[in-house]
């Protein structure tokens, strides 16, 4: 189950964010340095599988994220309302070539079993519309081998919309939620920005063969707001 509102976090830090983006996307001349994941470095494997920032999503696994993000992690299952499990590994200091960032990565839930999971779990938290969170650290080890469904990229930095689109290209849709937020809808990429006027923005990555299901979700959350619009 996906959950859209992860690309909602923000996160209260410092916005320095253009002039570091620009100089990573326009290097000092004669510079030999080639970085392979900077977050718009996307490539389509299959339906199925997304590379970026060096992971395999559809393919890779927790384990494989550790080794690659190589930052502290909390790890937790959610109860949904409609009773269904999710997944979550929240990396807490990701850098990758100098970017900083929050990762979050929801993970293949199939076959859990709820009752183990409650007694191993920690102290369960009320998340609102996300139901009850239940912290599951000590089975880290044992839930390594999930695979990786859908990473979530949280840029300490700021990113102006410009410097977006130049990066990322121009979106194939925008859904408009108020004045201050919008989805930008990268079907053929795997990805979904949420641009925020006034906060951060947040890049959620999916293997292209799972987006409608993505952008069908996202639409439910906003189900007030304007109708999706083409991009200029």
């Amino acid at each position: 189950m996906f959950k859209p509102i992860t690309l909602f976090i923000i996160i209260t830090l410092s916005a320095s964010g253009y002039w570091f983006y620009n100089r990573m996307l326009t290097p000092e001349e004669g510079s030999t340095v080639r970085v392979t994941n900077l977050p718009w470095q996307i490539t389509v494997l299959d339906e199925q599988t997304l590379h970026v920032l060096e992971l395999d999503i559809g393919k890779a696994t927790l384990a494989d994220a550790v080794k690659t993000l190589k930052s502290e992690y909390n790890l937790a299952w959610f109860e949904n309302q409609d009773d269904s499990i999710s997944l979550e590994a929240y990396f807490i200091r990701v850098s990758m070539s100098g970017l900083r960032a929050k990762v979050l990565l929801e993970l293949d839930a199939t076959g859990l079993d709820k009752d183990y999971l409650i007694k191993n779990s920690g102290k369960p938290e009320i998340q609102g519309s996300r139901t009850i969170k239940y912290p599951l650290d000590d089975l880290a080890q044992e839930l390594n081998h999930r695979v990786i469904q859908s990473l979530t990229y949280l840029p300490i930095s700021n990113i102006e919309a410009d410097l977006l689109k130049k990066l990322f290209g121009l979106p194939q849709e925008i859904l408009t939620v108020d004045s201050n937020t919008e989805f930008w809808m990268y079907p053929e990429k795997g990805l979904v920005i949420s641009y925020s006027i006034s906060g951060k923005e947040v890049f959620q990555y999916i293997p292209v063969g799972n987006f409608e299901r993505l952008k069908q979700s996202i639409m439910a959350t906003v189900a007030h707001a304007k109708p999706i619009k083409s991009a200029d």
